[in-house]
């Protein structure tokens, strides 16, 4: 079993782009320094380039012999095919015996060694993590000539969150907010740093010790989108209102604080005004209030009537979720890759992606390579670890899938996020013919589920275990399958919307029910089950508000 993003509370929460990125979007205006032009791609493809790139890295190296020149040497070996030099290789063996078990550059030349090797892994995983390795030992020669270029080391700070070093990325935001505490690019990076750790009152607390916060809508609508998304009430919504209607500011300008304040809006019960703020949005909207704008409308019925001209197609994250509604599973998948390169360090798109695999069982491979580099900068998401078990699962890949859910068991989460990992290993022992101990561990998770007075997860972890029987028997499948309309039927009745996956599961369900000569102990110990009891008419909810 595996879980979705879960958009319950969506927020237009800052982007965190590149400084190139963010002057296209119009984020630098006034407040922001414009920043020297930067290379528009980490790594120039010619071979003589990384030819004599390489040589000097290898050459820095020997006279210095610091981890961090190993690690740009390293980068520079895979990208120029040079890992079998022998300076590569003493780089190699050097951060090896000097690096500590959780550094995050022990792990990535591991992750080169695999693939130079063996082949294991995803094969443009390492690509892209050497091409951002390399990139960050640039910036810091750079930031050495000008260690007070404020934007510089915020976007380097971007660099190290997209491979998992929070502790460097933060130490590089702190530098920047001392040289440019006001400052609208600094400040919104802070931000959304924070966010991504879950330290939402330090974000609040450098947007609301900056008066420029006050007096610019980017900053606003970041301090409302925070403030909303952790549960505060949204202070100076006057002077907020003012902002929308300031002649200093354009439409763009003032898109994303529109579109946030017009959700809050909507949470609060004023649709008028709502939809007058939303259009306001989407007059030029950056993709973020796109995708806020997308998001409102799949959760309130009586928004999709309301006409906005937004292009969805302009969000990757929106155009995602749209696919997803329409079925299109491997564009959805697609769409989740597109919108994981403009956020590289966000688990969301993984996420998303991972659980559209496991549900359709389409789009495995893409779904395993984007939650793969969703693990790079977010190695301890338990959400993510769990989806990837599943794709792995399903491929077919037991060793990685039960390496994964043992890193998902070991990291910290909710009752229903372990609910959750204990039905995935019963996928895994399914998938790999441990039937016995299939059914076991989903007959856990079900009752963990029913005890925790879950009973929307409890029938999810039904539906997940019927997929499994109806392959292997075809009497069970038919059993579970009418169990599983009987309370569709009921849950429609009371007026709850069933949720797509679980339409879709309950296809699977009725596709796959076919005459299989599998017998064994564990489908008995199934039969034994007294389903009334787990999924019984005269239960009160069977389908939870997802």
């Amino acid at each position: 079993m595996i879980d979705s993003d879960d958009q319950s509370n969506r927020q237009t929460i800052p982007r965190w782009l590149s400084i190139k990125e963010s002057r296209l979007l119009g984020e630098l205006g006034a407040t922001s320094r414009a920043a020297s032009p930067l290379q528009t791609g980490l790594v120039e493809e010619a071979s003589h380039f990384l030819e004599t790139e390489f040589n000097r890295s290898a050459e820095r190296w020997l006279a210095t012999n610091t981890l961090e020149d190993a690690e740009e040497l390293i980068g520079l070996a895979l990208l120029a095919d040079r890992l079998d030099d022998p300076r590569a290789e003493r780089a190699g063996l050097s951060l090896i015996e000097k690096a500590s078990e959780d550094d995050a550059r022990m792990n990535f030349v591991r992750r080169v060694l695999a693939r130079n090797t063996n082949g294991e892994g995803d094969a443009n995983l390492p690509v892209e993590e050497a091409q951002i390795r390399v990139e960050i030992a640039k910036r810091k020669r750079l930031l050495e000539l000008n260690p007070r270029d404020a934007l510089r080391l915020a976007e380097s700070a971007l660099l190290y969150a997209n491979v998992g070093q929070r502790k460097s990325a933060w130490s590089l935001l702190r530098r920047a907010l001392i040289l440019r505490p006001d400052d609208r690019y600094v400040l919104r990076a802070t931000s959304r740093f924070f966010m991504h750790v879950g330290d939402p009152d330090e974000a609040l607390h450098f947007l609301n010790a900056s008066d420029a916060t006050l007096s610019d809508p980017w900053l606003r609508s970041a301090l409302f989108a925070i403030q909303a998304a952790s549960g505060r009430v949204p202070t100076g919504w006057r002077g907020a209102k003012s902002l929308l209607g300031d002649a200093r500011f354009s439409s763009r300008d003032v898109s994303e604080l529109a579109v946030q304040m017009g959700s809050m809006e909507y949470e609060a019960g004023s649709r008028k005004q709502a939809i007058r703020m939303l259009r306001r949005g989407a007059e030029s909207p950056t993709e973020n209030a796109i995708a806020q704008i997308d998001w409102v409308a799949r959760h309130r019925a009586d928004f999709k009537h309301a006409e906005l001209n937004v292009d969805v197609s302009l969000s990757q994250e929106a155009s995602a979720y749209s696919a997803y509604e329409r079925s299109s599973w491997e564009e959805a998948v697609a769409h989740c890759g597109d919108w994981r390169k403009i956020e590289p360090f966000s688990a969301r798109p993984a996420i998303l992606a991972t659980f559209i695999g496991c549900v359709t069982m389409e789009a495995l491979d893409s779904a395993a390579t984007i939650g793969a580099y969703g693990l790079l900068a977010n190695p301890k998401n338990k959400t993510l670890l769990n989806n990837l078990a599943a794709v792995k699962a399903l491929q077919g890949r037991f060793d990685d899938a039960r390496h994964l859910i043992g890193k998902a068991q070991a990291s910290l989460g909710e009752d229903d996020d372990d609910v959750v990992v204990i039905a995935t290993g019963g996928l895994i022992n399914f998938r790999e013919g441990n039937y016995e101990a299939g059914a076991a561990n989903y007959m856990a998770a079900i009752e963990k589920a029913l005890a925790a007075k879950n009973r929307g997860l409890a029938f999810r972890a039904i539906c997940y275990l019927s997929r499994e029987v109806s392959r292997l028997d075809l009497s069970q499948g038919e059993s579970l399958l009418g169990k599983i309309d009987s309370n569709l039927e009921l849950a429609t009745k009371r007026g709850f919307t069933i949720p797509k996956d679980i339409a879709v599961l309950r296809k699977q369900v009725a596709d796959g029910v076919r005459v299989s000569a599998i017998k064994s102990q564990a489908l008995a110990s199934i039969g034994a089950v007294k389903w009334d009891d787990v999924i019984g008419d005269d239960s009160p909810r069977v389908l939870g508000d997802d």
